[in-house]
């Protein structure tokens, strides 16, 4: 294969019998190109000999030596490693190319197509299109602005005590909790912290003295 491609590090050979083809990508965003398809004639005349051998057979003997040779050439030229696929390749990587443009300010190959602004002669990425930006900037915008709006209204609304310890599910029959004091599917208080028969000071559940005071519960 003949030398580098400069423009992207992302091609593939898409290339059959029947002729030449690569797909060559933005490194950028991923954009597929496709080079022109071109014509493999040395393989396609090699199989229409190969036709007519097996229609005539001894009959037409010049058909075998004509065959042989264009065998001989086409193996010889027409492999994966050969002049031609080479020159193919050179011709779609030129072909191509114009699809793709160098970024001054970034030193970065991108895609014409998605990639480029071509009011500024710059990539997207040095210099953002305009209405991107004005459209990013109008999402921010909205999403503040939504934001605040939320931020005045009363989503507690008397359902939900902040001063009670969360619960996602109720201790006693384990459904889902939705805020309150009382589990909607059993009655359950959701708050299982008592108050010290000795001080009054809040106990966690399940503590067997009092913190405070050292009352036993």
């Amino acid at each position: 294969m003949t030398g580098p491609v400069v423009f992207t590090s992302y091609y593939h050979d898409e290339s059959n019998d029947d002729g030449f083809q690569w797909e060559f990508r933005c490194d950028r965003c991923s954009t597929s190109y496709k080079s022109p398809f071109q014509q493999n004639y040395y393989s396609r005349g090699r199989g229409a000999l190969r036709v007519l051998r097996d229609l005539f057979g001894d009959q037409v003997k010049a058909i075998d030596k004509i065959s042989n040779a264009a065998e001989s050439y086409s193996n010889h030229w027409g492999g994966s490693s050969s002049g031609t696929k080479d020159q193919a390749f050179s011709n779609a990587v030129d072909q191509v190319k114009s699809d793709f443009r160098l970024c001054a300010g970034c030193g970065s190959w991108v895609c014409d197509r998605i990639c480029w602004n071509e009011h500024v002669g710059q990539c997207t990425r040095c210099s953002p299109l305009a209405a991107h930006q004005m459209a990013q900037a109008q999402a921010e915008a909205r999403g503040s602005q939504f934001r605040d709006a939320a931020y005045q209204q009363d989503w507690v609304g008397g359902q939900h005590d902040p001063s009670t310890p969360a619960r996602v599910n109720c201790p006693t029959c384990g459904a889902d909790t939705h805020g309150g004091k009382f589990c909607g599917g059993c009655g359950t208080a959701l708050d299982t912290r008592t108050d010290c028969r000795g001080c009054g000071h809040q106990v966690p559940p399940g503590s067997m003295f009092c913190t405070n005071c050292g009352q036993q519960q």
